[in-house]
């Protein structure tokens, strides 16, 4: 009699590959109340910047006001669970030459919130992403600067790193996001006059100095709950 041990020896193989297989962590689902429509105003207890991650040149800024929207519900995706609809940076200098910041994000041309998970020392804490991010600096003395995606990933709009706190309804741009750098800057952003001193190919962030949600934050109203099981 033959015997088909080759049976015999595929058999355990399979099954402990199958057991030794990791099982995939699901992806969060979050639920959002009251949802819809809702503004922001700077937060009193931070400050409000732009800094260049390499010059380390932090443009302040005296006001920050913030628009978008949240989608309703219980049990989302994080993807799109909301828009920034216009980002507002106001009264900004650096080095004391004063800076006019414009963001493109508009209620036609709006800016996807996507949420990724929970912060791990605070719960109540989301952070995420807002993309389609363009801007431009400029300052008095004549630098101009465009703030996208990098060049040589194709450029266009970049993103920007967001975080959301529920207990004090607080949105910040201090949230560690690396999506926005210098597109193309005029000549007079690199005289090494008083003014704006970026180049071609820096890291902006629209956090400022921070990295947490102190600064460059707003808090938003109506306030939105956002939790995730």
């Amino acid at each position: 009699m033959k015997y088909r041990t080759g049976l015999l020896v595929i058999a355990p193989l399979a099954a402990a590959a199958l057991i030794a297989a990791p099982a995939q962590a699901a992806a969060p689902t979050f639920t959002v109340s009251p949802g819809g429509a809702w503004t922001g105003t700077r937060a009193a207890d931070g400050t409000v910047g732009i800094r260049d991650a390499v010059s380390n040149q932090t443009t302040l800024c005296a006001g920050l006001a913030v628009s978008g929207r949240f989608r309703a519900g219980a049990g989302q995706s994080g993807t799109d669970i909301g828009a920034l609809s216009s980002i507002s940076f106001t009264g900004c200098k650096a080095e004391g030459v004063a800076v006019t910041v414009t963001v493109t994000t508009s209620a036609a041309n709006p800016a996807p919130i996507s949420l990724t998970g929970a912060f791990p020392s605070d719960p109540a804490v989301f952070t995420g992403q807002a993309t389609n991010i363009s801007l431009t600096l400029d300052d008095t003395n004549g630098c101009h600067a465009v703030v996208g995606a990098r060049t040589s990933s194709g450029g266009g709009p970049g993103f920007t790193g967001i975080a959301y706190r529920s207990t004090d309804a607080r949105l910040s741009f201090a949230a560690g996001g690396k999506g926005l750098f210098v597109q193309s800057a005029s000549a007079q952003c690199g005289t090494g006059a008083q003014g704006l001193d970026v180049k071609v190919f820096d890291r902006i962030s629209l956090g400022g100095f921070g990295t947490t949600l102190t600064d460059s934050a707003v808090n938003i109203s109506p306030p939105q709950r956002i939790t995730s099981p």
